[in-house]
């Protein structure tokens, strides 16, 4: 179901969900967490952290919207960038964990 149309509602919407522990990780999600030498908690630090919130050109795959955050990690070590789908499941917000950009080139 359709997921947040702006990114003030979309980063309460993820920041809610992850909290709530009402998020998945896309597949190869722990593989860009290996490469990057990052931990879950970077990410659930950057996004409960983050200080933007954009649009992030992917296409949803569970009808949701996709939303680029950016954060910082467990003890400052970097400023990241998350990759999330946020979607409705079940009058429920919840998200997908699609990826982590490389801290050092913004890529994926």
């Amino acid at each position: 179901m359709a997921g947040p149309k702006d990114s003030r509602t979309a980063l309460i919407w993820i920041q809610e969900a992850v909290s709530a522990g009402r998020y998945h990780p896309a597949i190869h999600f722990y593989d860009r967490l290996y490469e990057r030498r990052l931990e879950i908690q970077d990410v659930f630090r950057a996004i409960q952290e983050a200080s933007f919130c954009g649009s992030y050109d992917r296409k949803p795959e569970r009808g949701g919207t996709c939303w680029r955050l950016v954060g910082p990690s467990t003890e400052a070590k970097a400023t990241i960038s998350v990759g999330v789908e946020a979607f409705l499941d079940k009058k429920k917000h919840r998200c997908v964990l699609c990826t982590v950009f490389d801290p050092e080139k913004g890529k994926q």
